[in-house]
């Protein structure tokens, strides 16, 4: 789950979340106060963030209407178009920084916000060339981090990569830059890497939770398991995290079922289930791991209307590989062969080191793939879904 996102921009806010990537609230992390331009004495109050967004709207239309100079314009409106951001009101913020753009068209930290809308409206294309254009006027430090953000949405690890890599050479004690380098690692399969990056935002932000949740991600992938339940339950220790964000709460909750099923008694996993689906009845890792348990004891009905959450994912939550392999056992297990590639090919695009895997049982059923690589993995897959039918099971 890297970053599962919930960060989504803190992005969480992102988000593997916010991710954090996925809540949209993300004014501490974005447009830190120290980064926006210096507000005039008369402009305090519309500025200093300290009022509830209703009530810094208003002053901020008031400063907007004391402005004496076209950059005191842009300032009160573009802190009106973050208060509006942090109502909710997409559209109306959006109209409101790009009339502070009208004012100061060369204003790096009002096309970031602008971005910063855009992502929270799921328009990461249309943030993705907001942050593009902020960088055109300034080497800006928001910019580049909001633009890696974007890019890991989109799983373009290396662009990810260089972004971030320039956050941190404007400034490398940026817990944020350094989170966010920590997941495009992952993404480029350097976890080991990674660890480092989410180590040093911890210490630069102490409590910092997408920092704790993406490190579990990194240990996952390096088959450190018993490690991620050890990080995880420091992560939930009370105190850790003093203001825990429920959302990555769960989805710390979630990384560590997962890890725990790698190596405890079933007994032991069967009861985490139970505990986390009932504080989060359509927690897709607890869910995934139940049917899971179903299909290895035959009970593949059961197990296939157990999984239907994951199947429908209402909330939009990031899958991870480990899921739709377990959809696509069951797919086959139930003879629904296409179903059952379509899952093993998705499960394939979010880790590719199950090819390999998947490699290691289509060999063994007599289909060797030319290559390791998804593409001759899942040549040899439709080879033998084609000849064997039902029996072209990849049972773990």
């Amino acid at each position: 789950m890297a970053g599962l996102d919930f960060c989504r921009r803190v992005k969480d806010a992102a988000p593997e979340v916010a991710p954090d990537r996925k809540a949209p609230m993300r004014r501490l992390i974005f447009v830190l106060a120290t980064l926006a331009p210096v507000a005039p004495a008369w402009a305090q109050s519309c500025t200093d963030r300290v009022a509830a967004p209703e009530t810094q709207v208003s002053l901020c239309d008031q400063a907007f209407q004391a402005a004496a100079t076209p950059e005191d314009a842009s300032l009160a409106l573009a802190y009106k178009g973050e208060a509006q951001r942090m109502l909710g009101q997409y559209d109306a913020a959006a109209a409101t920084l790009q009339q502070a753009l009208g004012y100061t068209p060369a204003n790096a930290w009002v096309w970031v916000e602008l971005g910063n809308v855009r992502y929270d409206q799921g328009d990461s294309a249309g943030a993705l060339a907001h942050y593009s254009a902020a960088l055109a006027t300034e080497d800006y430090i928001s910019a580049w981090a909001n633009r890696a953000e974007t890019w890991w949405q989109f799983r373009e690890g290396q662009r990810c990569s260089d972004d971030a890599d320039n956050a941190l050479r404007l400034d490398p004690h940026y817990a944020y830059a350094n989170e966010i380098k920590g997941r495009c690692l992952i993404d480029l399969g350097r976890a080991d890497e990674a660890l480092s990056y989410f180590d040093t935002a911890i210490s630069l932000a102490p409590g910092y939770q997408n920092a704790y949740r993406n490190k579990l991600a990194a240990l996952a992938a390096l088959g450190r398991h018993q490690e991620v339940v050890a990080v995880a339950d420091e992560a939930l220790r009370p105190g850790t995290v003093p203001d825990p964000n429920p959302v990555i709460e769960a989805d710390i909750l979630a990384r560590r079922l997962l890890a725990l099923g790698e190596y405890a008694p079933p007994a032991t996993v069967a009861t985490e289930v139970a505990a986390l689906l009932q504080r989060f009845p359509q927690n897709l890792a607890a869910l995934n791991v139940q049917g899971a348990a179903l299909l290895a004891d035959g009970k593949v009905a059961e197990a296939d209307q157990v999984t239907q959450v994951l199947r429908q994912n209402p909330d939009g939550a990031r899958m991870e590989a480990v899921y739709h392999d377990t959809l696509a056992r069951i797919d086959a297990s139930l003879g629904r062969m296409e179903d059952a590639f379509a899952n093993y090919e998705a499960a394939m695009s979010l880790d590719a080191a199950l090819s390999r895997t998947y490699a290691r049982k289509l060999s063994e059923l007599g289909f060797l793939p030319l290559s390791n690589a998804p593409a001759g993995v899942l040549t040899a897959l439709r080879r033998c879904i084609d000849v064997k039918k039902a029996a072209c099971v990849m049972a773990k």
